[in-house]
Order: C-alpha cells, then sequence, then structure tokens
C-alpha cells in the first residue's frame, strides 16, 4: 500500500461521492423536518485509472435524523477498497527494476525497461464513520459539534469539529466559522524509514548501488526504523459567508487555514539516485518538512434561471509554504428538461505548481546536500481536467436518484530534473499523463 497516497485518492474520491449526498454531515443545510424523521443518502462511487493503475470502489450512506426544533443527529459510514498500481516515485530506468516489499524481502515486483515503476500490490481498505449533532443556540445561531474516525491496517485518524452559523438580515446573510482538529498514527509496513535513507540492496533494482548513511541505524539495514510508528497532527479553521443577492441567486465567500504537523512523508515512496547517464545507481527514501500550512479562498455564485435550470459556478485558490500554489474553476449548468428529470453538464479545470523541494530525482552524491526531496507527482506542476455529466430525477414516491459520469485528465509538465543527468534523463518518459473514469450512483428518499 502507498499509504499518503491511499489517503488522498480516498479524500478524493469521498469528495466526489458527496457532491451527490449534498455534502458532509458538517456542512448540511436542513429544511424544518418534522421531529422523528429521517432523511437517507446514499452513494457508491466506482473509480478506474488508466493503464491498470488504481481501482476504487465506495459505498457511503448517510443519515439525517431530526428532533425537532432545529435539532438534527446525522451519522455517515463509509467503506472504500482501492487496489491496482501506484508509483512508487523511481525512475525508469533502460533495464528492468525489481523491487522487493518494506522490509526488504517480502512480496517483489519488476518493471520492464523504459517503464514507469509501479507498485502492484498496492491494496487497502478503509472503514471511516462520522457522527455530528447540530442544534439553535438562538433564533438566528446554529452550533454544530461532530466527531470522525478512520481505521485501515497501518493508519489510523481520529477527529473533531465545532462550527457555529449566524444568520443576519431576515436570513439572507449567514456568517460561519468552524475549527476542526485531526490526529493521525501511521504504522508502515517495515517501520518508518529514515529520511533520505538508502534502501536495502536487495530491493534495489536498475543499476545497484551501495554506500552508507548516517541516518541508518546499525541494526537497521534497509532504511527503516523496524517497528516505528510516528503520527501527524491537523488543525483547520474556516470562516464563511453566504449571502442571497436577490430572490434567484446566492454568492458564498470561505477562507480556510490548514495547519499540520508531525510526519508528511509517504513511507512507501523513493526517488532514484542517477548517474550523468540517468540510470539508477541506487534509491533513497523520500524527505519532506515536517510542518505544513496551507490558506485558500474559496468563492461560489448559483443562479436560478428560467424558473428551473441552476447555474454554479467556483473558483479556489490555495497556496501553501511548501511551495505550492493552485487554482480551480468548476462550472455545471443543471438544466430541467421537464418537472422531475434534469441533466447537469460539468466542467472542471486545476492548476498547481511543484512544491520547492520536488524531484524527479537525484544526482549522485546530492542526497547528501539536501535536506527535503520527494518524487511524489502529486506535488509536482501539473493541469488536470473533469468533463461529465450528470442525471436526475424524483420519484413518486418522494425519493431521488442521479448518476453522474466524469472523465479526468491530468497533464504534469517536467520539472526537478538534475542538471547533471538531464540529458540522460530525457530518453525517459519521466511524467506520463494520467487519466481516469468515475462513476457514481445516488439515491435519496424520506422515512
Amino acid at each position: 500500500m502507498q499509504l499518503n497516497n491511499a489517503q488522498d485518492k480516498r479524500r478524493a474520491l469521498t469528495a466526489a461521492t458527496l457532491t451527490l449526498l449534498g455534502g458532509g454531515a458538517a456542512t448540511t443545510a436542513h429544511a424544518e423536518d418534522p421531529a422523528g424523521t429521517w432523511d437517507i443518502d446514499t452513494a457508491v462511487l466506482v473509480y478506474s485509472e488508466s493503464d491498470s493503475r488504481v481501482q476504487a470502489v465506495e459505498p457511503v450512506v448517510k443519515g439525517t435524523y431530526s428532533l425537532g426544533g432545529r435539532r438534527y443527529f446525522t451519522g455517515k459510514l463509509v467503506l472504500d477498497t482501492l487496489t491496482g498500481s501506484s508509483p512508487n516515485g523511481a525512475t525508469p530506468a533502460s533495464t528492468p527494476q525489481t523491487f522487493s516489499g518494506a522490509s526488504g524481502t517480502t512480496g517483489g515486483y519488476t518493471t520492464p525497461a523504459y517503464a514507469t515503476p509501479l507498485d502492484d500490490r498496492f491494496k487497502d481498505t478503509r472503514v471511516a464513520a462520522v457522527l455530528d449533532y447540530s442544534f439553535p443556540v438562538s433564533d438566528n445561531g446554529t452550533l454544530g459539534v461532530g466527531v470522525n474516525g478512520s481505521s485501515e491496517y497501518d493508519f489510523l485518524s481520529l477527529g473533531a469539529n465545532v462550527r457555529y452559523a449566524h444568520d443576519f438580515f431576515q436570513h439572507n446573510t449567514t456568517l460561519s466559522t468552524g475549527l476542526s482538529f485531526e490526529s493521525d498514527t501511521i504504522d508502515p509496513v517495515g517501520g518508518v524509514p529514515f529520511p533520505l535513507a538508502e534502501m536495502a540492496a536487495s530491493n534495489s533494482g536498475g543499476g545497484g548501488g551501495g554506500g552508507d548513511n548516517e541516518n541508518e541505524d546499525d541494526d537497521d539495514h534497509d532504511g527503516r526504523d523496524d517497528g516505528a510508528s510516528d503520527t501527524k497532527t491537523v488543525t483547520d479553521l474556516m470562516l464563511g459567508w453566504t449571502q442571497v443577492l436577490d430572490p434567484y441567486s446566492l454568492f458564498q465567500l470561505n477562507f480556510s487555514l490548514s495547519s499540520s504537523s508531525g510526519y508528511q512523508n509517504d513511507p512507501y515512496k523513493v526517488l532514484s539516485v542517477v548517474g550523468s547517464n540517468g540510470e539508477p545507481l541506487r534509491y533513497v527514501y523520500e524527505s519532506r518538512p515536517d510542518s505544513r500550512t496551507k490558506n485558500a479562498v474559496y468563492a461560489r455564485y448559483k443562479r436560478l434561471l428560467f424558473d428551473r435550470d441552476i447555474v454554479d459556478v467556483s473558483y479556489r485558490y490555495m497556496t501553501d509554504d511548501w511551495g505550492i500554489d493552485s487554482h480551480t474553476v468548476d462550472l455545471a449548468y443543471r438544466w430541467g428538461f421537464s418537472e422531475h428529470h434534469y441533466v447537469e453538464p460539468h466542467l472542471r479545470w486545476y492548476s498547481q505548481t511543484a512544491a520547492d523541494f520536488y524531484r524527479v530525482a537525484l544526482y549522485d552524491g546530492e542526497e547528501n546536500t539536501v535536506d527535503y526531496a520527494s518524487a511524489d507527482t502529486r506535488l509536482a506542476q501539473f493541469d488536470a481536467y473533469t468533463a461529465g455529466f450528470k442525471v436526475g430525477s424524483a420519484n413518486r414516491r418522494g425519493g431521488d436518484w442521479s448518476a453522474r459520469l466524469e472523465w479526468y485528465q491530468q497533464t504534469p509538465t517536467v520539472s526537478g530534473v538534475p542538471d547533471q543527468a538531464a540529458q540522460g534523463l530525457s530518453k525517459f518518459d519521466l511524467q506520463p499523463n494520467l487519466s481516469a473514469v468515475m462513476l457514481t450512483l445516488g439515491y435519496h428518499f424520506k422515512w
């Protein structure tokens, strides 16, 4: 399993699924439902990447129970499974490369010449749950509290959050704030790797290589601290403003601040150390800073057209202290072609710059002169496009179903190539494009 890769995949997939559910427990707004009423959302996401990479199936069930008096209890359960192949961070080579498991002995795999090294043992199963309670504290104020947790065989996450929203001007203006805290425990197979430590010789394919590393314990010859685990904490703050502009439109503006500290590395990612010919001499584990601060601004505009259609456009800008800046533009148009049926085309564009320490590979000896380096393509510069559509219908019994089909294309920009090996590496496809297909099915009903 690629731990952080799996975490980020799951978060992206869950976000896509929850789009169908109308948001998470912490953000869902309710009409005044009678006491004793259940509002049930169900969805399942099927995700498939090209070239037999990550495949995922994620069912989600969320139920909101009305206690009366604007008091609601919400529970959500997520089960997801991921399989397939995931890049391990190494560069291609002109000869086959062989990699073994995290312990240096188990579950090896071989990458053909000139191919991107993919770990075909990538798999994971996660169970996650959310409990949430919201209640009025005044005629115009609502407070919400929640707890959440998720578990898999080498990762445990526990969190809590509190939110407050206050309405002004006859409920036409809403100001909100939220604070959440998450504590993660990472327990990778084989133990936590030492930053920039060399993998065991038995793990090295391609050109092999050797040498001592000062970070490596005498009793640990695979570059890992056997049996060791590590932790990370994440604190998020959100400030929001929602404004009804007129009877047909509204505007939303959010600012968020996220601060994480602790273990930030992916314990299963490596970098190739190459010579001037671009061929791998050895492999070292990645190293990232032990803290990260992200700031984001999000703006959204929705408008009702022709008494039945909805245009929804949003923009998000994010910047962090790792050097990544990103832009996201999202556009959807819901066309109600009959009283109970609609179709919704959707377009999304995302672009980001590379992290300051992103490197395709390290030149021979460079691993001893840098503090941080990662070849994780999620930290690279790339553009991504999502296009698709959603169809939905309401039935006579008060339920409604929907289906969303989307295509994703990621186009990277090659950067972080060591100058001394640039010509040698130019014969390889260092950052191939990635495409994926996503199908989301959902059903909503009251009980």
